[in-house]
C-alpha cells in the first residue's frame, strides 16, 4: 500500500483543481520570523512563487514529510511545520488511492487516527488551512478534500 512512497523531493497538491491550476501544498511564503510552528496551506496556484518542496524519508512505519526542510506535526489540530520541537513531530502513512487517479494519496497520522483535510473557506484566492480529521470509514469513495496527489521532483534516481 505504502511502498511506491520513496525517499525524495516532492511537489504536493490539493487534488481539487484542473492540471497545473491544482493548488500546492506547502508554507506560506511569506513566514514571521519567529521560531514558532508555521502552519502549512493549501496556496493559490496564482500566487506567482515556486511551488513548495516537501522532502520525504521514509521511516520504520511511514514517514516524515519536510516542508522548507522542517518536519511537519499537528498543532491545535493544524498541519504545522516545527522549527524546533522534535517532540510534536508526526510520521505520516501515506495511501496511494489508484481509483481517484495517478499519484492520488490520503496522508494519516501513524496510528491512523486522523488524516490530511483541506479545510474549507469562501474565498478561492486565499490559503486554506491543513486540518485533522479521521478519514471516512468506506475509502472507494473519497472526498476531494483529503485527496493530495505527489509529483516527484528528483527523478534523476539511480536503479
Amino acid at each position: 500500500m505504502n511502498s511506491s512512497m520513496e525517499n525524495g523531493i516532492y511537489v504536493i497538491f490539493d487534488h481539487r483543481g484542473e492540471g497545473l491550476n491544482n493548488p500546492p501544498i506547502g508554507r506560506y511564503p511569506v513566514e514571521d520570523l519567529s521560531l514558532s510552528p508555521k502552519p502549512i496551506f493549501s496556496l493559490p496556484s496564482n500566487m506567482g512563487f515556486e511551488f513548495p518542496k516537501w522532502v520525504i524519508e521514509k521511516r520504520d512505519k511511514g514517514c516524515r514529510l519536510k516542508a522548507f526542510g522542517a518536519p511537519v506535526g499537528i498543532h491545535k489540530n493544524q498541519l504545522c511545520a516545527y522549527l524546533l520541537n522534535e517532540r510534536e513531530i508526526e510520521d505520516w502513512v501515506v495511501t496511494f488511492r489508484s481509483q481517484h487517479g495517478k499519484d492520488v494519496a490520503t496522508i494519516e497520522k501513524e496510528d491512523r487516527s486522523v488524516a490530511w483535510c483541506v479545510e474549507e473557506n469562501e474565498h478561492p484566492n486565499q490559503p486554506k488551512c491543513i486540518t485533522m480529521k479521521p478519514l471516512p470509514k468506506n475509502s472507494s469513495n473519497l472526498p476531494d478534500n483529503v485527496l493530495f496527489t505527489f509529483v516527484r521532483m528528483d527523478k534523476h534516481m539511480s536503479h
